[in-house]
């Protein structure tokens, strides 16, 4: 199994269905730990953003998959979509600020992370780490 699809409702409750899943495929192609936990995190921004922004009952798909040397998840939603944002380093807002957080996180927790969005045409989330093995046990570092 080298690609993984989920299909979820656009409810909170069900973020945690698709973080579990996602754990289960990263332990079966033996991801290392700080991958796993990286991309469990940015996957979780990513469908709380997709929740949040997309204003749509429509199901947000999910596709984990090992391309190469890199693992990819791509989150997409069909909702109201938004300018993306340039490319390049995306900063962190006021520390005062609300939210617009997510993607700062997305890519600090990723090695690659693209965006495609425009308004009314829903959102396309595409991030991934290159793949470092997980250390079998009794084994040297």
């Amino acid at each position: 199994m080298n690609v993984l699809r989920l299909s979820i409702p656009p409810l909170p409750r069900f973020a945690v269905t698709a973080r579990s899943a996602f754990s289960t495929f990263a332990g079966v192609h033996a991801l290392a730990a700080s991958d796993l936990e990286n991309l469990t995190f940015a996957l979780g921004e990513a469908i709380a953003n997709a929740i949040q922004h997309a204003q749509t009952a429509q199901a947000i798909q999910i596709s984990i998959a090992l391309e190469g040397d890199s693992i990819v998840v791509t989150v997409t939603d069909c909702g109201r979509g938004f300018p993306a944002p340039p490319p390049g380093p995306l900063p962190f807002p006021s520390v005062c600020a609300e939210g617009g957080r997510g993607f700062a996180i997305m890519q600090r927790c990723t090695d690659f992370l693209e965006i495609d969005s425009a308004p009314g045409s829903g959102t396309i989330v595409r991030l991934g780490r290159r793949r470092r093995m997980r250390q079998e046990v009794g084994t040297a570092p």
